[in-house]
């Protein structure tokens, strides 16, 4: 009795007395055992009929491919016999120095591994299911050819030879094999894909296509690594949009991480796009602190981009930040420049939160003034913005605002930038505390949320010669935030699912 699985019903067959091969059909079938033909009914409403010699072929087919078949003992028994020839052979009979024991345990390693992976996808054979299988549309795919394949994985390059089945219902192709291997639509391995994707998260395309083939052997085109990277990066987003989902509908408890203070941080960068324009990347980091041998010391650091609009971000930065347990933190400050939409973000998001406008940034709307007041490089000019940084060092920004406004420019520039320079300081007056912020040990400086936006964009986006389409750079963004964040975080699901 050996039953035969198929997707939408199970076949059995057996040998009655006078050794008459039958068959049984069921679940969607009446229980009855034929010998001339079995009626199949699938999901489309069409009854399809399969000759008993057909299903004989099949079944006797089989049969004899497992009969024949090497088992695991035997496999292993032959194995060792060839690898102890091959280190017989390989071995030199005197040892010699690093370089040559290295070279020639290399050479072993590598040929005992290209071994056994070759040996265990024999065990697979092609995929051949028959001449029918069922198809997901509930029609027969009828088998069609054997197709061949190259597949590149840590042990090196193989070519396999696969069963194809072809659906005339609804068109599409189905490959057995490639199913159980867990292969994707390209030729790279999981195992291989992994590694694509994280050097490309720090190199070229181009580049890890060389560093593969000098480092681990491995040769792939930079179009396939561009494939590869893209598709990981793009299963990182889903994931976190998913995740995001969770958070921002309430339906997750908040994590039981309660940190003394937590800092975000929100900046963007624009990155250089194929039609030539540019389009803004916005960056985030989550961060702690925390008192080490009489310092600050910053820890937990995790970041986040996309290029998505204003909205979204924010919601992906809160995210991150609800799972580094901004909900529970004792103390919660918010570090950005005086883009409007980073403020607004926050005080939708943080609104109970301390707001820290980094203060070499208003320094620079300083330097403005004083070279429009007084002249580029003019000591008039320096002795001026020295003078109103101490101001701002000292909780005096009223005393800015006033200097500041007894200005009388006469030309429309000048006064343009008196306008917009009042504006800017009355409109964050109260981010800029410094003097009251560094007593209670708060950063005052947004370095390290311009370092997030070098270290996720410019670093790996903004090469020379380098454009993006949207998607690309959007998931190469999230690649690299996602690997930066934590430089040993495993992405093999990422790739397994790419």
């Amino acid at each position: 009795h050996h039953p035969i699985p198929f997707r939408a019903f199970s076949l059995s067959c057996f040998r009655d007395k006078r050794n008459t091969l039958k068959f049984a059909v069921h679940p969607w079938v009446r229980p009855k055992f034929v010998t001339t033909e079995v009626f199949l009914h699938f999901g489309g409403g069409f009854p399809h009929s399969l000759s008993n010699s057909i299903l004989v072929e099949y079944m006797e087919g089989d049969l004899r491919m497992r009969k024949n078949g090497e088992s695991k003992e035997e496999m292993v028994e032959r194995l060792t016999r060839q690898f102890r020839e091959l280190l017989e052979r390989k071995l030199p009979d005197e040892p010699g120095t690093l370089e040559e024991i290295e070279r020639v345990t290399e050479e072993i390693g590598a040929e005992i591994k290209r071994d056994i992976e070759n040996d265990c996808l024999s065990w697979h054979g092609s995929g051949y299911c028959g001449p029918f299988i069922v198809c997901n549309c509930g029609s027969v795919g009828k088998f069609k050819k054997y197709n061949p394949k190259r597949i590149v994985s840590q042990c090196g390059e193989v070519t396999i030879t696969r069963a194809y089945y072809h659906c005339g219902n609804c068109g599409n192709g189905y490959v057995p094999l490639d199913v159980k291997l867990g292969l994707d639509g390209g030729c790279a391995s999981v195992g291989v894909r992994t590694k694509v994707a994280r050097l490309a998260a720090w190199l070229p395309f181009g580049d890890v296509s060389l560093e593969l083939g000098e480092l681990c052997g491995i040769h792939l085109s930079s179009n396939t690594a561009w494939r590869i990277a893209e598709s990981v990066g793009e299963r990182i987003k889903d994931e976190r949009s998913q995740r995001e989902l969770l958070v921002m509908s309430g339906s997750v408890a908040a994590p039981q991480t309660a940190p003394g203070r937590l800092y975000i941080g929100i900046d963007g960068v624009h990155v250089p796009m194929c039609d030539g324009s540019y389009h803004e990347a916005k960056a985030g980091i989550v961060y702690e602190t925390r008192h080490q041998d009489g310092k600050i010391r910053i820890s937990n650091a995790a970041y986040m981009a996309t290029l998505e609009r204003t909205e979204a971000f924010g919601e992906r930065v809160y995210a991150l930040a609800f799972d580094h347990g901004v909900q529970k933190a004792v103390d919660v400050a918010c570090l950005g420049d005086g883009a409007v939409w980073i403020w607004n973000s926050f005080s939708h998001h943080y609104p109970d939160a301390v707001q820290i406008l980094d203060y070499y940034h208003a320094c620079e709307h300083l330097d403005e003034v004083a070279k429009a007041w007084y002249g580029e490089d003019s000591d008039k000019a320096r002795n001026w913005l020295e003078a109103r940084k101490l101001d701002l060092l000292s909780d005096g920004v009223d005393t800015v605002i006033r200097s500041i406004r007894s200005w009388k420019p006469t030309d429309g520039n000048a006064k343009q930038i008196r306008r917009v320079e009042m504006g800017y300081f009355k409109k964050n007056k109260n981010r800029m505390l410094y003097a009251t912020l560094k007593e209670n040990d708060y950063h005052i400086g947004s370095g390290l949320v311009e370092s997030a936006c070098k270290s996720i964009v410019t670093q790996r986006l903004k090469q020379s010669g380098m454009r993006w389409s949207e998607s690309g750079a959007e998931t190469m963004v999230h690649l690299r935030s996602f690997l930066l964040s934590n430089r040993s975080a495993d992405i093999s699901r990422f790739a397994r699912a790419a």
